[in-house]
This record gives C-alpha cells, structure tokens and sequence, in this order.
C-alpha cells in the first residue's frame, strides 16, 4: 500500500480523523455520491489511479430498548453534526 496524502492531509487525518470514504491502496480520499435505485458515482482524487476497494469509516451507535440519556443523545449530535461540516468520521 503506498501512501500518497499530503502531509497537510496527513495532519487532518490525525486531528479531525478520516474521510467518510477513502482508497484502501493510496489512502487518498473519494467522493461517493448516492444514487437511488443504481450504482453511486465515484469520484476518485486526480492522483488515484485505483479501482479497488473504497473504505467507509463509520462509528456506530447502538440505542437499546430505553434509548439513550440526553447527555449522551447531544454528544451523538454534536459528532454527527462535526461529521457533516468537516466531512470527515469524527
């Protein structure tokens, strides 16, 4: 696997954390865009040359017969909110 990120693109990987879609050989990030009904469209980075495997990310969360407590309804919030600014699994 070669790593072809940028250091910049590095350093968010370790701050904020990982795309929400990314190559498995080069690391670099991809956009996925869901189409109803069909396949989704694909659009790898310029320097991506792969057609292998896409990596999805997810944290998952589990609400039980109870549900969750507020605390703990705001922080899943928060997280899915920064996921959707950032655009990136946090």
């Amino acid at each position: 696997m070669t790593d072809l990120r940028t250091p910049l693109e590095r350093k968010a990987w370790e701050m904020i954390g990982p795309p929400l879609y990314y190559c498995a050989e080069c690391m670099l990030r991809v956009k996925v865009t869901p189409v109803p009904g069909s396949e989704p469209i694909i659009k790898r980075d310029a320097r991506c040359e792969h057609t292998g495997q896409i990596i999805a990310p997810r944290k998952a969360t589990l609400a039980g017969k109870g549900g969750m407590s507020v605390a703990k309804r705001v922080k899943v919030k928060a997280h899915q909110s920064a996921s959707s600014i950032t655009g990136r699994s946090v």
